[in-house]
Order: structure tokens, then C-alpha cells, then sequence
């Protein structure tokens, strides 16, 4: 270490919610890591969360919090602006392996909805073999998809379909410019162009903007034969009016990964819908995803323990 480079400073890290052993390993090695039950939480100086709630009622009491890192790339469960108001940097892990995986998560749901998978099984399971020639799967090879945001996993959604199974992949994302968008071989549609599409995929943060954007009137713009794909954030869409478009046959299907309230109630109206496939807010949960993700959040604590910014702080305003 030259006489120029600073320091860094030993973190006292407190993780919320279980990240991969790696990542962990790699925090303990240059800092000291404590639970929220530890008596030393008061000390906390960095905090790790995946998808816990976190206001300012629970580090607010932590008055020597310098960092929040979000184990991800959504950050609707973290009050930035209390954290701003703290001098709190925030500060996600968008990228790696984490957005092939919910892609891939994404792209499962596609094909588990037109294959029917869920369904095959039970017949193998049921002895009702004989059922297979009554019941008609669908293709993902050639199907127009429907991109709603175009970041990160969008792109790696697109390259999957596009490349993968010959689809012609539509997006709509009004921060991005058209001609990016082409740059990727995908062709730039407004909401309604996407919505037209036989299969449309949610890839965009919850915001105020976004939340409900999937509506009865956008489900009402779509083709009875479509299907629905959301691994972004349950609020995005509307679940009793998807339940009720998956009920009257509006749409033909929907994978759900993400629910506004998680995990959602017992008596929640997708649950007894057939033609609905659930997962528990898991598109992004494979080895590779959480190793990566886990390495990237050590990799900002050691940004921040430096005293340097991290890449991708949130809310620049707490800088001097």
C-alpha cells in the first residue's frame, strides 16, 4: 500500500437479512460483521439488506451509520430520504450474475407458462398419461415479447429470447433512447405497442410512477392468448385486477415472481387460478446470482471503509 492510498477503516457490519457464506467471508476478513441482536448494534457503521423493510425507525438509532448497501438493484424498501437526511449514503449492487439469473428467472416463467409444466406433472403424477393429447402447450421459438424497461435484465432477457429462441422482442422504456434500443437488436414500441405483444415481461424499479402501471386497463389492452411475466416489484401490477383478467379469460396466463405484500396472505386471489405460475420472490436466487451479488456488496463496504464513494451511491446529495 503506497503512503498515498488511505487506510481503510474497520466497518462495523451489520447484516439484515442472510447473504451467500462469500460474501459474509469476505466482509469478516477486514471488518467486524453483528446481527440486528447483537448489543453492539448501535455501533453499526455499515448496514447490509436484501428485501427487509428499513426505515428510519430502525437505523435511525444507529448514530454512527455512514452507509446503507442494498444486496440488488431495487432500493423500494430502504426511506432514502431519511437516510439522506441522516448523512446516510445508499447504495445498491445492480449487475453481474444477479441480472442473467433473474432473467433466466424471467425466461422460466415464459416457459413454464407455454409448456405448462406445472400441469404435465401432475398428469404423470395423477395416472392421467392418456390426458396429454387433449392439452395444448405453447412456443416460445418465434413469439413477439414485450419488454416493460429496458435496463440491466431486460437486455439480458432480450438476448435470451432474441438470439435464443428467434422471438422479435418489443421495449418500452421512455429513459432510454430509441437508438440504444435498436443498438441491441430490440425494437423500440411505446406501452401500448408492448402490451400488444403474446408475451409481456416487467423489468422496471417501483417507483410512484410505476406503481399499479398494469392495470384493468392495460391487462384490457392485451390478447386473450398473452401472458404476463413480473420478476421486477409486486406493486407494478395490480394483483386483483390480474386475478380477474386471469379469471374472465382476458389474458391467458401469468408468472408471477414478486407480490406487493410478501410474503403474500393465505387467501391471496392468484392462488387458486390455474393458469397463474408463483414463485416466492426467487428469479434472482441461484449460486452464481447470490455469490456475485454478496462479492459486490463486500466490494462496496471496502469502497466505503476507504472513504471513497461508492460507483453506485443512490443519493449523491449527502456528499459534502
Amino acid at each position: 500500500m503506497s503512503k498515498d492510498t488511505p487506510t481503510p477503516f474497520r466497518e462495523r457490519v451489520c447484516i439484515v437479512d442472510p447473504i451467500h457464506p462469500s460474501g459474509v467471508e469476505r466482509i469478516a476478513a477486514a471488518h467486524d460483521v453483528i446481527g440486528l441482536d447483537d448489543p453492539r448494534v448501535a455501533e453499526t457503521t455499515v448496514l447490509v439488506i436484501r428485501t427487509s423493510p428499513l426505515g428510519p425507525e430502525i437505523f435511525g438509532a444507529m448514530h454512527s451509520l455512514k452507509a446503507i448497501v442494498k444486496h440488488g438493484a431495487g432500493v423500494d424498501n430502504i426511506a432514502i430520504p431519511a437516510a439522506t437526511q441522516q448523512g446516510v449514503m445508499v447504495a445498491n449492487t445492480p449487475g453481474g450474475n444477479n441480472s442473467t439469473a433473474v432473467a433466466e428467472g424471467a425466461v422460466a416463467l415464459m416457459l413454464g407458462l407455454l409448456r405448462r409444466t406445472r400441469d404435465m406433472d401432475a398428469l404423470v403424477r395423477e395416472g392421467r398419461w392418456d390426458e396429454r393429447w387433449g392439452i395444448r402447450l405453447g412456443d416460445l421459438t418465434g413469439a413477439r415479447v414485450g419488454l416493460i424497461g429496458f435496463g440491466r435484465i431486460a437486455r439480458q432477457v432480450a438476448k435470451i429470447c432474441g438470439a435464443g429462441f428467434g422471438c422479435e422482442v418489443l421495449a418500452f422504456d421512455p429513459v432510454v433512447s430509441d437508438a440504444e434500443v435498436r443498438a441491441a437488436g430490440v425494437e423500440p414500441a411505446d406501452l401500448t405497442g408492448v402490451l400488444g405483444c403474446d408475451i409481456v415481461s416487467i423489468h422496471v424499479p417501483l417507483t410512484e410512477g410505476t406503481r399499479n402501471l398494469i392495470d384493468t386497463v392495460e391487462l384490457g389492452m392485451m390478447k386473450p392468448h398473452a401472458l404476463l411475466v413480473n420478476c421486477s416489484r409486486g406493486g407494478i401490477v395490480n394483483e386483483a385486477a390480474l386475478a380477474e383478467a386471469l379469471r374472465c379469460g382476458q389474458i391467458a396466463g401469468a408468472g408471477i415472481d414478486v407480490f406487493a405484500d410478501e410474503p403474500p396472505a393465505a387467501d391471496h386471489p392468484l392462488f387458486g387460478l390455474s393458469n397463474c405460475l408463483l414463485s416466492p420472490h426467487v428469479a434472482g436466487v441461484t449460486e452464481a446470482g447470490m455469490k456475485d451479488m454478496a462479492l459486490h456488496v463486500a466490494a462496496v463496504i471496502d469502497t466505503v471503509s476507504r472513504g471513497e464513494v461508492p460507483a453506485t451511491l443512490l443519493n449523491p446529495e449527502v456528499l459534502p
